[in-house]
Protein backbone atom coordinates (compact mmCIF):
# COMPACT_ATOMS: atom_id res chain seq x y z
CA UNK A 1 0.00 0.00 0.00
CA UNK A 2 1.06 3.35 -1.03
CA UNK A 3 -0.06 6.83 0.01
CA UNK A 4 -1.23 8.34 -2.87
CA UNK A 5 -0.91 11.65 -1.80
CA UNK A 6 3.14 11.24 -1.24
CA UNK A 7 3.62 10.95 -4.99
CA UNK A 8 1.81 13.91 -5.34
CA UNK A 9 3.52 16.26 -2.91
CA UNK A 10 6.97 17.72 -3.33
CA UNK A 11 9.08 17.57 -0.50
CA UNK A 12 9.94 21.25 -1.07
CA UNK A 13 6.00 21.86 -0.32
CA UNK A 14 6.57 19.81 2.99
CA UNK A 15 9.81 21.57 4.27
CA UNK A 16 8.17 25.08 3.40
CA UNK A 17 4.85 24.08 5.36
CA UNK A 18 5.62 23.19 8.69
CA UNK A 19 6.47 25.78 11.55
CA UNK A 20 8.81 23.97 13.47
CA UNK A 21 10.47 21.02 14.01
CA UNK A 22 10.23 17.85 15.76
CA UNK A 23 12.21 14.81 17.00
CA UNK A 24 11.13 11.92 15.43
CA UNK A 25 11.60 8.43 16.94
CA UNK A 26 12.41 5.71 13.94
CA UNK A 27 12.67 1.86 14.78
CA UNK A 28 14.16 -0.07 12.09
CA UNK A 29 16.24 -2.77 11.63
CA UNK A 30 19.79 -3.81 10.79
CA UNK A 31 18.88 -4.38 7.14
CA UNK A 32 17.64 -0.87 6.76
CA UNK A 33 19.68 0.67 8.93
CA UNK A 34 22.53 1.41 6.46
CA UNK A 35 19.96 3.58 3.89
CA UNK A 36 18.90 5.21 6.84
CA UNK A 37 22.07 6.67 8.86
CA UNK A 38 22.76 7.37 4.84
CA UNK A 39 19.80 9.77 4.60
CA UNK A 40 19.77 11.29 8.25
CA UNK A 41 22.23 14.28 7.66
CA UNK A 42 20.39 15.47 4.72
CA UNK A 43 16.80 15.30 6.22
CA UNK A 44 17.41 17.08 8.92
CA UNK A 45 19.38 19.66 7.23
CA UNK A 46 16.82 19.71 4.69
CA UNK A 47 13.50 19.95 7.30
CA UNK A 48 15.39 21.09 11.13
CA UNK A 49 13.62 17.62 12.29
CA UNK A 50 15.95 15.08 14.42
CA UNK A 51 15.76 11.67 13.71
CA UNK A 52 16.07 9.56 17.17
CA UNK A 53 16.89 5.93 16.74
CA UNK A 54 14.81 3.19 19.06
CA UNK A 55 16.37 1.18 21.26
CA UNK A 56 14.13 -2.29 21.30
CA UNK A 57 11.93 -1.77 24.25
CA UNK A 58 11.77 2.32 23.21
CA UNK A 59 8.43 3.72 21.69
CA UNK A 60 8.83 4.69 18.15
CA UNK A 61 6.32 7.23 16.19
CA UNK A 62 7.89 5.45 12.75
CA UNK A 63 8.42 1.91 11.88
CA UNK A 64 10.99 0.81 9.17
CA UNK A 65 10.02 -3.21 8.39
CA UNK A 66 9.42 -5.73 6.13
CA UNK A 67 6.62 -5.50 4.29
CA UNK A 68 5.35 -8.73 6.24
CA UNK A 69 6.31 -7.57 9.78
CA UNK A 70 4.51 -3.71 9.28
CA UNK A 71 1.39 -5.78 7.96
CA UNK A 72 1.48 -7.86 10.62
CA UNK A 73 1.23 -4.69 13.40
CA UNK A 74 -1.40 -2.86 11.72
CA UNK A 75 -3.68 -6.53 12.28
CA UNK A 76 -2.13 -5.91 16.35
CA UNK A 77 -3.53 -2.27 16.21
CA UNK A 78 0.00 -1.04 16.64
CA UNK A 79 0.68 0.92 13.10
CA UNK A 80 -1.94 2.81 11.38
CA UNK A 81 -3.58 0.94 8.15
CA UNK A 82 -3.98 4.41 6.79
CA UNK A 83 -0.23 5.16 7.59
CA UNK A 84 1.99 2.78 5.44
CA UNK A 85 3.54 3.15 2.33
CA UNK A 86 6.26 1.08 0.73
CA UNK A 87 10.04 2.57 0.72
CA UNK A 88 12.45 0.30 -0.92
CA UNK A 89 13.89 -3.04 -1.78
CA UNK A 90 16.75 -5.27 -1.48
CA UNK A 91 17.99 -8.55 -2.70
CA UNK A 92 19.91 -11.24 -0.60
CA UNK A 93 23.65 -11.39 -1.02
CA UNK A 94 26.73 -13.79 -0.83
CA UNK A 95 30.23 -12.47 0.98
CA UNK A 96 33.48 -13.54 1.92
CA UNK A 97 36.01 -11.95 4.29
CA UNK A 98 38.59 -9.58 2.64
CA UNK A 99 41.50 -10.85 1.32
CA UNK A 100 40.10 -14.27 0.60
CA UNK A 101 39.07 -15.87 -2.40
CA UNK A 102 36.17 -14.25 -4.40
CA UNK A 103 34.18 -17.11 -5.91
CA UNK A 104 32.32 -16.51 -9.36
CA UNK A 105 28.53 -16.77 -8.17
CA UNK A 106 26.98 -15.65 -11.23
CA UNK A 107 24.97 -18.61 -12.05
CA UNK A 108 23.11 -20.97 -10.12
CA UNK A 109 25.90 -23.75 -10.69
CA UNK A 110 28.65 -21.21 -9.58
CA UNK A 111 26.73 -20.36 -6.64
CA UNK A 112 25.88 -23.94 -5.64
CA UNK A 113 29.83 -24.95 -6.45
CA UNK A 114 31.06 -22.31 -4.24
CA UNK A 115 28.95 -23.38 -1.29
CA UNK A 116 29.80 -26.88 -1.67
CA UNK A 117 33.66 -25.52 -1.52
CA UNK A 118 33.14 -23.73 1.45
CA UNK A 119 33.80 -25.63 5.02
CA UNK A 120 31.37 -23.02 7.15
CA UNK A 121 28.60 -21.58 5.94
CA UNK A 122 26.94 -17.84 7.91
CA UNK A 123 23.39 -17.46 7.87
CA UNK A 124 20.92 -15.42 9.77
CA UNK A 125 18.12 -16.81 11.95
CA UNK A 126 15.76 -14.10 10.74
CA UNK A 127 14.00 -13.63 7.08
CA UNK A 128 17.44 -14.20 4.81
CA UNK A 129 18.54 -17.09 6.68
CA UNK A 130 14.94 -18.76 6.70
CA UNK A 131 14.98 -18.26 2.97
CA UNK A 132 18.40 -19.65 1.95
CA UNK A 133 17.83 -22.55 3.77
CA UNK A 134 14.38 -23.34 3.12
CA UNK A 135 14.50 -22.23 -0.42
CA UNK A 136 17.74 -21.63 -2.03
CA UNK A 137 19.16 -24.40 -1.28
CA UNK A 138 16.24 -26.91 -1.86
CA UNK A 139 16.76 -25.26 -5.59
CA UNK A 140 19.91 -25.99 -5.70
CA UNK A 141 19.56 -29.24 -4.74
CA UNK A 142 21.94 -29.35 -1.97
CA UNK A 143 19.84 -28.78 1.08
CA UNK A 144 21.27 -32.43 2.43
CA UNK A 145 24.74 -31.65 1.72
CA UNK A 146 25.49 -28.36 3.61
CA UNK A 147 23.31 -29.41 6.30
CA UNK A 148 26.21 -29.88 8.84
CA UNK A 149 27.74 -26.64 7.50
CA UNK A 150 25.14 -24.03 8.50
CA UNK A 151 26.09 -21.96 11.26
CA UNK A 152 23.30 -19.74 12.63
CA UNK A 153 24.63 -16.18 13.29
CA UNK A 154 22.57 -13.69 15.56
CA UNK A 155 22.50 -9.95 14.18
CA UNK A 156 24.92 -9.33 11.65
CA UNK A 157 26.11 -12.81 9.52
CA UNK A 158 28.89 -10.52 7.32
CA UNK A 159 30.63 -9.87 10.99
CA UNK A 160 30.34 -12.83 12.12
CA UNK A 161 32.19 -14.42 8.99
CA UNK A 162 34.83 -11.27 9.76
CA UNK A 163 34.86 -12.62 13.20
CA UNK A 164 35.86 -16.56 11.39
CA UNK A 165 32.84 -17.88 12.93
CA UNK A 166 31.65 -18.95 8.95
CA UNK A 167 33.89 -19.12 5.99
CA UNK A 168 30.83 -17.41 3.81
CA UNK A 169 27.99 -16.19 4.64
CA UNK A 170 24.03 -15.06 2.88
CA UNK A 171 22.48 -12.02 4.02
CA UNK A 172 20.77 -8.80 2.60
CA UNK A 173 23.08 -6.85 0.50
CA UNK A 174 22.27 -3.81 2.85
CA UNK A 175 23.35 -5.41 5.87
CA UNK A 176 26.02 -7.08 4.17
CA UNK A 177 28.18 -3.65 2.97
CA UNK A 178 27.63 -1.98 6.40
CA UNK A 179 30.41 -4.47 7.47
CA UNK A 180 34.67 -3.53 7.33
CA UNK A 181 36.84 -6.51 6.52
CA UNK A 182 34.23 -8.42 4.28
CA UNK A 183 34.11 -8.89 0.43
CA UNK A 184 30.28 -8.64 -0.63
CA UNK A 185 30.59 -10.95 -3.69
CA UNK A 186 27.12 -9.29 -4.80
CA UNK A 187 23.70 -10.47 -5.07
CA UNK A 188 22.67 -14.30 -5.93
CA UNK A 189 21.58 -14.76 -9.34
CA UNK A 190 18.35 -13.36 -10.57
CA UNK A 191 16.51 -16.59 -11.48
CA UNK A 192 16.85 -17.53 -7.77
CA UNK A 193 16.49 -14.62 -5.83
CA UNK A 194 14.55 -12.92 -3.10
CA UNK A 195 13.29 -9.54 -3.03
CA UNK A 196 12.49 -8.10 0.45
CA UNK A 197 10.04 -5.16 0.30
CA UNK A 198 11.05 -2.50 3.36
CA UNK A 199 7.55 -0.68 4.32
CA UNK A 200 7.15 2.28 6.84
CA UNK A 201 4.10 2.45 9.23
CA UNK A 202 3.08 5.23 11.22
CA UNK A 203 2.70 4.08 14.76
CA UNK A 204 -0.89 4.33 16.42
CA UNK A 205 -1.16 7.00 19.19
CA UNK A 206 2.13 9.79 17.74
CA UNK A 207 2.54 13.06 18.08
CA UNK A 208 4.44 14.10 15.35
CA UNK A 209 2.62 12.49 12.35
CA UNK A 210 3.42 15.51 10.36
CA UNK A 211 7.15 15.02 10.96
CA UNK A 212 6.77 11.12 9.98
CA UNK A 213 4.88 12.10 7.02
CA UNK A 214 7.65 14.51 5.87
CA UNK A 215 10.51 11.42 6.13
CA UNK A 216 8.03 9.58 4.12
CA UNK A 217 8.61 12.37 1.85
CA UNK A 218 11.95 12.62 1.84
CA UNK A 219 12.65 8.82 1.94
CA UNK A 220 10.81 8.54 -1.65
CA UNK A 221 12.16 11.29 -3.13
CA UNK A 222 15.06 11.78 -5.64
CA UNK A 223 17.33 13.46 -2.45
CA UNK A 224 17.39 9.74 -0.64
CA UNK A 225 18.64 7.75 -4.08
CA UNK A 226 22.36 8.11 -3.33
CA UNK A 227 21.58 6.45 0.26
CA UNK A 228 19.74 3.70 -1.38
CA UNK A 229 22.21 3.20 -3.63
CA UNK A 230 24.80 2.93 -1.28
CA UNK A 231 22.73 -0.20 0.41
CA UNK A 232 22.29 -2.02 -3.21
CA UNK A 233 18.67 -0.67 -2.32
CA UNK A 234 16.29 -0.13 -5.09
CA UNK A 235 14.03 2.88 -3.98
CA UNK A 236 9.87 1.34 -4.77
CA UNK A 237 8.02 3.97 -7.22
Amino acid sequence: MKFGWIAAVAVAGLIAAHARADELVIRTPLGYAGVLAGMTASFEAATGDRITIAGNNDTADLVILGKEQVEAQVKAGKIDAAGITDLGQVRIGFAVKAGGPKPDISTPEKLKAAVLAAKSVGLSRYASGQFVLGELFPALGIADQVQDRIVRIDGSVGEGVVRGEAEVGFQQMGELLQVTGLTVVGRIPKSLERVIVYTAGLATGTKVTAAAQRFIAYAKSPAAAAAYKAMDFELVK
